[in-house]
Order: C-alpha cells, then structure tokens, then sequence
C-alpha cells in the first residue's frame, strides 16, 4: 500500500480524492538500486510496474539471436504489460539503470479497482496506454484496445468461475 500522501505523478491528477485513497490501497512504492534486474523473461506476468523516477532499461532475448535493448524508460513509463494483457508471462527484461522508484500494481487488484471504479478506471487505463505515446497513435490503440479485451476476458472467466 502505498503511504504518501501524495502521487509524484501526473499521471494520477485529475482524480477524486475517494479514488486516490483506492489507488494508495493497490500501489506500493518500491526502489531498486542501478544494475538490479526488476522482472524477468518467461517469468510469471502477476504486476504492472510505473516509474516515478529514475531510469529502467527493457531487453527482449529473442529464441534465436542475441538479448536486445528494446526501450529505456523514465519518470511515468509503465512497463510489465504482459500482466494487464491476459499474457502468463512476461516478454521482456527490465533492468534498473539507474538508482529507481517505481510505483507496483498487481494485475487482479488493478482489475478490481477498474470494476469498483469504472469511470476511474477507464481515465487511469487511457493514461497508462498514453504512457506510450512516443510511439505512433496506432500503437496506442492497439493497447487500449488489449487492454479492454483482457480485463473483459478476465472478468467473463470470474463471472463463469462464481457460477
């Protein structure tokens, strides 16, 4: 659980305070220091991850070619998509660059907190999926559109289990 008083991201403004005091519940704070690996490939995809500060480094290994750096992110990039995706694991490495806060999610308590907050819910996903904005707007869409295809898959499954 996250306990400041305040979010140190944009990403978070806009928000009512009730929503705010949810999130805090979802969130924690973690920091790692530079070098130290924060998720790894073929790993259980469980949490989304959003940097606060610092830098954090993404590397793919492909099956048949060496490991490549794919992208580099900083304050308000959010990686570990796999786990919002429906995927079972991560795609990629993530490597703290530099000495980093980052703010932590797991998929199923971000799930809850989009169905008990819909319209909350929604605002925060578009500005998780902007978060990629240096990309081409297709890109962006194509997230929000697997976004909404994953946690309507997921809440499907949890209606079908409860039954």
């Amino acid at each position: 659980m996250l306990q400041s008083d305040q979010f140190d991201l944009k990403m978070f403004e806009g928000f009512s305070p009730e929503d705010l005091d949810d999130l805090k519940k979802i969130i924690e704070c973690l920091r790692f220091t530079a070098g130290t690996e924060i998720l790894r490939q073929n790993q259980r995809a469980t949490n989304l991850y959003i940097v606060v500060n610092g830098d954090v480094e993404i590397f793919h290994k492909p099956d048949d070619a060496p490991q490549i750096s794919v992208s580099k992110l900083s304050s308000g990039g959010v990686f570990g998509w796999s786990s919002i995706l429906g995927r079972d694991v991560y795609t990629s490495t993530v490597m703290a660059l530099t000495d980093c806060s980052l703010y932590r999610m797991r998929a199923f308590e971000l799930q809850k907190f989009c169905e008990l907050h819909h319209e909350t819910g929604v605002v925060l996903l578009e500005k998780i999926a902007r978060s990629v904005a240096k990309h081409p707007a297709q890109i962006h869409d194509q997230i929000i559109s697997m976004i909404h295809l994953a946690m309507n898959c997921r809440i499907d499954n949890n209606n079908e289990e409860q039954r």
